[in-house]
């Protein structure tokens, strides 16, 4: 049964009693029975932190209360633990994120957020297993269509700027009214008319996910606008197109990765081209239904606004390429 104290006496009374004590201490030696966080002494303490604890998890840093770290036990039930609650979570995200668009993003603003993988890392992961995939399907083509046959360079089938034509001499004709612009793109040139302009392909499609991280909030900002009334936080519409862009790249993972078993199995072509008709009608569905799950309006006013987010989606979309090109070329 828990006693509640009353007054200082009956809480050096308890304390006392706790540890053993005979009679009560003063409450000048209160503290001799407390801890360096003000609890008991036979208190469990995190081994962490040295917070106290109230259940199996620290309240502060969240660590296991193992007896002991040296356990096989504590070694085994971490790890199945970890694979158990992961495995739980991705997958009814993905059920979530590829069958029911919007219902995500409804979950995490209705404060259900701890069952599913929060967003910013859900778009984290997808968007770099596709731009890594993008990547290998492209090196794998090139091999494949290069046509001096598997013996040739990889660079053969390369950008390479001497070849369009363009020379050292042809640098000096960038112009810019920015003086130091103007000095960079010329050096730029110069370096990658020697180099074949491989480096630039390179860094370009380094800094692309990277640029992503740009345009994201610029849409974000444009939904903004759109939905003004009931007026909604900036957040809910940046959760929106994480989800919306993890989705839809999770979707094009089945084209990449039937291209790469195409070049190995030929009769994996047919497949692919299939899964690129299923993911083309699949993106305009789930945007439409996304809208309106998370926004709930009329299908003619969804439709509405989806034309005019779709027109600043490629606006901004062309201009995100552009500044990832003019980086791309400043940087090497």
């Amino acid at each position: 049964m828990l006693i509640l104290p009353r007054c200082a006496a009956d809480a050096t009374r308890i304390l006392a009693a706790r540890a053993g004590l005979a009679a009560p201490l003063p409450f000048w030696h209160l503290r001799r029975l407390h801890g360096p966080t003000g609890t008991p002494l036979n208190a469990p303490t995190c081994g962490n932190c040295d917070s106290p604890l109230f259940g199996r998890y620290c309240a502060q840093c969240g660590q296991h209360a193992h007896d002991s770290a040296r356990s096989l036990g504590a070694l085994l039930h971490d790890g199945w633990h970890v694979v158990t609650h992961l495995d739980g979570r991705f997958w009814s995200t993905m059920h979530l994120l590829l069958l029911r668009p919007g219902q995500l993003t409804r979950e995490y603003f209705a404060e259900r957020r701890a069952r599913y993988v929060p967003p910013v890392r859900l778009y984290l992961v997808l968007s770099l297993l596709v731009f890594a995939l993008a990547s290998l399907t492209a090196h794998v083509q090139s091999s494949t269509l290069r046509p001096g046959g598997p013996s040739t360079p990889a660079h053969a089938v390369d950008l390479d700027l001497r070849q369009m034509g363009i020379t050292p001499k042809d640098c000096s004709k960038l112009m810019s009214s920015w003086p130091w612009l103007q000095q960079a793109l010329r050096a730029s040139c110069e370096r990658n008319v020697e180099s074949g302009g491989k480096e630039v392909l390179h860094a370009a499609r380094a800094n692309l996910p990277r640029m992503m991280f740009v345009f994201l909030p610029l849409m974000a900002a444009v939904m903004l606008l759109l939905y003004w009334f009931p007026r909604r936080f900036y957040v809910e519409h940046l959760v929106f197109f994480l989800h919306n862009h993890a989705a839809l790249f999770l979707a094009m993972t089945l084209p990449m990765l039937l291209s790469l078993l195409a070049g190995a199995v030929p009769a994996m072509a047919r497949l692919e081209t299939a899964s690129v008709a299923v993911v083309a009608l699949y993106a305009p569905w789930y945007v439409y239904r996304s809208v309106r799950v998370v926004y709930g309006q009329g299908r003619l006013l969804t439709l509405l606004k989806i034309v005019f987010v779709s027109l600043a989606y490629v606006t901004f979309l062309m201009i995100t390429l552009l500044l990832t090109l003019i980086v791309s070329v400043l940087t090497t």
